[in-house]
């Protein structure tokens, strides 16, 4: 690829590195990691980015700052996760060491992913958040914009409207609608998913656990028989001595084997299952705002049809005077019922076709996962195979009198 190009069908690519800890003033203070976000983009146009490559230092709270700009306005759209929050974090924060940490680095691979997705979407890559989150080098540019107020998607509802949707939420609706069993349906496997996956996610970190923890007593392993192979040479140097010597440095070599397959079985395995882990909780609250949005309608509705009914009946009993502010009422009622209806069916179109792209994108990443997986076993064991061939001709060097 030639520098500066990107490759066909693709709008950007990202780099998430060099952590810097930032210190705060006050003595009780948290400190904070700060990282570069390095972007390039062939979306060079009035209205999107002003030039095609771009670096901006961003801290964790401001990834959340975006997910939590695009979810508020794309509703219907399963945002991409991004790397939970960890008690963790919190000592490191509090800790003097400034060298290489997993956590860091496992933050910076979920952070990237999340960028690489959003940049993907074909409604988030161009939102106007997501362009200034990349965009804006200044910091005290992007704070400004973080701190101002954002705009709310939905129709807001009155006092007493609110009140009927409180009590409606308490008592529940005895007829689900259509959508709403459609809904409750996809709730309930993505909350299966959701559990299953997190069983899996604790077993392989398990995995992970005991081949790191084998590697450890592979390499103590190595010293203990290396150490004998010493002692054996200090009497008599021989075949003996070199086979044990051997041995034990080969098992202390095994040993970071080991560990490079728990590390690679983290990113490539772990890594993904928690990123769908954090995509059915988007699932599901998505499924949650599709429900608010749809009591909205509907209250709305039945306001109006409330609104009519007192229309008439003021009409019969000669108010005029009070059928005339009852209709500013209506009019008021039905352009908010003509928006929120506008709103709910373009957000529950939008989300019928993420779950679509969900099902495809999981469809595809736990193919290559699974096959990452059955690769990777097959390498290491392959590893330990002919590393542990190359000690039998020391070990048969040893001549039995």
């Amino acid at each position: 690829m030639v520098d500066g190009e990107l490759p066909a069908g693709t709008h950007y690519e990202f780099t998430v590195a060099d952590p810097v800890k930032k210190e705060k003033g006050g003595a009780l203070d948290l400190s904070y990691w700060t990282y570069q976000v390095y972007t390039k983009t062939n979306l060079v146009s009035p209205g999107m980015f002003k030039q095609a490559s771009m670096r901006a230092v961003r801290r964790y709270n401001d990834f959340v700052w975006l997910r939590e700009a695009l979810v508020e306005e794309y509703p219907g759209v399963i945002c991409p996760p991004i790397p939970e929050k960890s008690i963790k974090g919190n000592i490191e924060k509090v800790s003097s060491s400034s060298g290489p940490s997993p956590l860091r680095e496992y933050r910076q691979r979920a952070m990237r992913k999340f960028l690489v997705r959003v940049g993907a979407h074909p409604k988030l890559h161009c939102a106007q958040s997501f362009v200034s989150f990349l965009e804006l080098e200044e910091e005290a540019d992007f704070v400004k914009l973080t701190k101002q107020p954002r705009k709310k998607v939905e129709v807001e509802l009155s006092s007493t409207e609110k009140m009927v949707q409180m009590k409606n939420s308490m008592f529940g609706n005895k007829n689900k609608t259509s959508e709403e069993s459609q809904w409750e349906e996809t709730r309930q496997y993505v909350s299966q998913l959701e559990s299953s996956l997190i069983m899996l996610k604790e077993r392989i970190e398990l995995l992970v656990r005991r081949r790191r923890e084998t590697g450890g007593s592979l390499n103590e392993f190595g010293k203990a028989f290396a150490k004998v192979g010493d002692i054996e040479r200090s009497y008599e140097e021989g075949p003996l001595s070199t086979a044990l010597v051997d041995v034990g440095h080969h098992s202390e070599h095994l040993s970071t084997v080991y560990d490079e397959q728990a590390e690679t079985e983290t990113v490539q395995v772990a890594e993904t299952i928690g990123y769908y882990i954090g995509m059915c909780t988007s699932v599901k609250d998505n499924i949650k705002r599709l429900k608010a949005m749809a009591s909205t309608r509907d209250i709305l509705e039945q306001s109006l049809k409330n609104l009519n009914e007192d229309k008439a009946s003021a009409q019969q009993q000669g108010k005029e005077a009070k059928a005339v502010g009852i209709e500013t009422d209506i009019q008021n009622t039905t352009a908010k019922f003509e928006e929120a209806k506008k709103l709910f069916d373009a957000a529950s179109t939008t989300f019928s076709e993420e779950l679509r792209r969900f099902h495809r994108e999981k469809q595809y990443d736990i193919k290559q996962m699974l096959k990452s997986f059955v690769e990777l076993q097959l390498e290491y064991a392959n590893k330990m195979k002919k590393s542990w061939e190359t000690l039998l001709p020391s070990v048969e060097a040893i001549k039995v009198e």
